[in-house]
């Protein structure tokens, strides 16, 4: 009797082990794979750099802003494009606007056409400006400068329109050609849209077209994109064309988005 009872306890001895042996291979085998498994997915992810120069502000921001014309609402004002890389593009901006301040007339200095009156408050008869457009949209940051002339008796008058688009993972500039084949727009395309855009804004003034539409598709059509034209995106992540538009009154500034 004592023998059969030593011969059970030992065979449920040797069940324990069995079933702790057991276990501890499932545990070593999945539970530790599992945890390997998750260790290295973590590993695996890339996180992702900063790009910003300040990581403290926003990817484009706005510095020493002044009023030039009030009762226009014309300021200036400095952009920051506030990513590793650009400091030598900043540089040049601050440059190109910082020359403004020398093509500035006023007007005790200007020629006034007979018949015509100009008063502000600022005393400035004519001078050149920049507005700004930044957008932020997933992977994209979007910045747009609109260079303008003043006129005390015609107002404002776009000159010149250029932009960047960068890339938001690494801080390099996604170029036009690129950037229209990421969103599948061609060329013609744009200027299809463009040209729709002309016939259904069209106004007469005494009988005559005011916006030159064949002119217009001229200058997008051989224009150089940073002189005509620009492409950005927009803040519902749309392909943006922003062009000028000639007129026989003064030339405009008008964007759309594509599709």
């Amino acid at each position: 009797m004592d023998n059969t009872k030593n011969v059970v306890g030992l065979i449920f001895f040797i069940i324990i082990l069995l079933l702790f042996a057991v276990g501890g291979y499932f545990f070593m085998n999945y539970m530790l794979d599992d945890f390997s498994k998750e260790s290295n997915d973590d590993n695996g992810i890339t996180e992702l750099k900063e790009i910003r120069i300040d990581a403290t502000k926003d990817y484009i921001y706005y510095e020493n802003i002044e009023d030039i014309l009030h009762e226009e609402h014309i300021e200036k004002q400095d952009v920051v494009i506030n990513i590793k890389g650009f400091e030598n593009i900043n540089e040049s901006l601050a440059q190109e606007l910082a020359s403004y301040d020398e093509e500035m007339l006023s007007i005790d200095e200007a020629t006034i056409p007979e018949g015509e009156v100009c008063t502000n408050e600022a005393n400035l008869y004519s001078f050149p400006y920049r507005e700004y457009q930044d957008t932020v949209f997933g992977d994209y940051i979007s910045l747009v400068i609109n260079d303008f002339t003043y006129n005390c008796i015609n107002g404002s008058r776009i000159e010149n329109i250029k932009g960047y688009v960068i890339d938001k993972n690494t801080g390099e500039i996604i170029t036009e050609e690129q950037l229209l084949s990421d969103f599948g727009i061609t060329e013609e395309e744009i200027l299809t849209q463009i040209r729709e855009r002309l016939n259904d804004t069209q106004v007469l003034d005494e009988g005559t077209q005011v916006i030159d539409i064949e002119g217009t598709i001229s200058d997008i059509q051989n224009g150089e994109y940073g002189t005509v034209k620009s492409l950005s995106i927009s803040k519902t992540g749309e392909l943006v064309i922003n062009f000028i538009v000639k007129s026989n009154v003064i030339n405009y500034n008008d964007s759309i988005e594509l599709n």
